[in-house]
């Protein structure tokens, strides 16, 4: 073999080597709808996929934590919409008793009734979702009402959620300021002055204990738009979320996968020069070893 035509054969060689490199990465692309799966397939682009993964993964990791706190706003609305009827069925019990026409077997009855009013919110203040008390402000790991005693031990601070970057959201109620004299008014010594009232027959305490029930009333009523207004903005943020997933996760399919026409036609082109590289080389070696 002449020195011309080992030159030939050697850069024929190099060329099926080039042409068998570019069908490879064709072949993966074609497969697997990527074009960008490391480093030295688009260093820029790369880049841009390790980030927006994180970003990604970041926006998941918020959206889960929003919607388990919308999912506690959603409950605590519930328990205090129960709240303001059993405010509201006191209230009754206090009209009815503070009625003349009553005597006082009828007012130890109703003495009952609000008795089990009064268990019936203590059960809801001390509303419990996912191992976590809602109304007793950080401290979540304990019951924050004293079933006897109606005392509040929780705290009163805020619960903020992030759900972006640097935006953090309040994700509770206070306990305090719905059902304890921090809110105007304490619900359970309203509740339990007036039970008090009506198995003592004192028709004067029964009637001032009506207008006290009314303003509770309203200051739970008060925490109850509360919580569906931030379980209406955690609901938002997680539509928000989902809307910004969506657009990052459409920048980096096109980023990292390109267009299925392209990558088709470019498999079809790399297939077509490696097989045209092996025939030719396939014929210098035949040309060369009759030389």
């Amino acid at each position: 073999m002449r020195v011309t035509d080992r030159s030939r054969v050697g850069m024929m060689v190099l060329a099926q080597s080039r042409a068998s490199s570019r069908l490879d990465q064709a072949s993966r692309v074609a497969v697997n709808g990527q074009r960008v799966t490391k480093p030295s397939d688009d260093p820029a682009a790369y880049g841009s996929m390790i980030r927006k993964n994180y970003a990604v993964a970041l926006l998941d990791q918020h959206s889960q934590i929003a919607t388990r706190a919308q999912g506690e706003l959603e409950i605590a609305q519930t328990s205090l919409t129960e709240c303001v009827d059993l405010l509201s069925r006191a209230r009754q019990a206090a009209i009815a008793g503070a009625n003349t026409t009553a005597d006082a077997h009828a007012r130890g009855l109703l003495g009952d009734e609000v008795k089990l009013i009064r268990d019936s919110l203590m059960t809801l203040a001390n509303t419990r979702y996912a191992n976590k008390y809602l109304f007793g402000g950080t401290r979540t790991d304990t019951a924050p009402f004293d079933p006897a005693t109606g005392a509040f031990v929780g705290n009163d601070q805020t619960v903020r959620v992030p759900v972006l970057e640097g935006v953090a959201t309040p994700a509770n109620i206070s306990g305090a300021t719905t059902f304890t004299a921090a809110g105007g008014r304490d619900i359970f010594a309203d509740l339990d002055a007036l039970v008090q009232a009506l198995y003592s027959d004192d028709q004067a305490a029964i009637r001032a204990a009506i207008d006290p029930l009314e303003a509770g009333h309203r200051q739970i009523v008060r925490a109850q738009v509360e919580a569906g207004f931030g379980a209406e903005r955690f609901r938002t943020a997680v539509d928000v979320i989902a809307s910004t997933r969506t657009a990052i996760a459409e920048q980096l399919q096109q980023e990292i996968e390109g267009d299925p026409a392209a990558q088709l036609t470019e498999f079809t082109l790399a297939r077509t020069a490696y097989e045209r590289s092996v025939a030719v080389t396939k014929q210098l070696l035949s040309i060369a070893s009759s030389s």
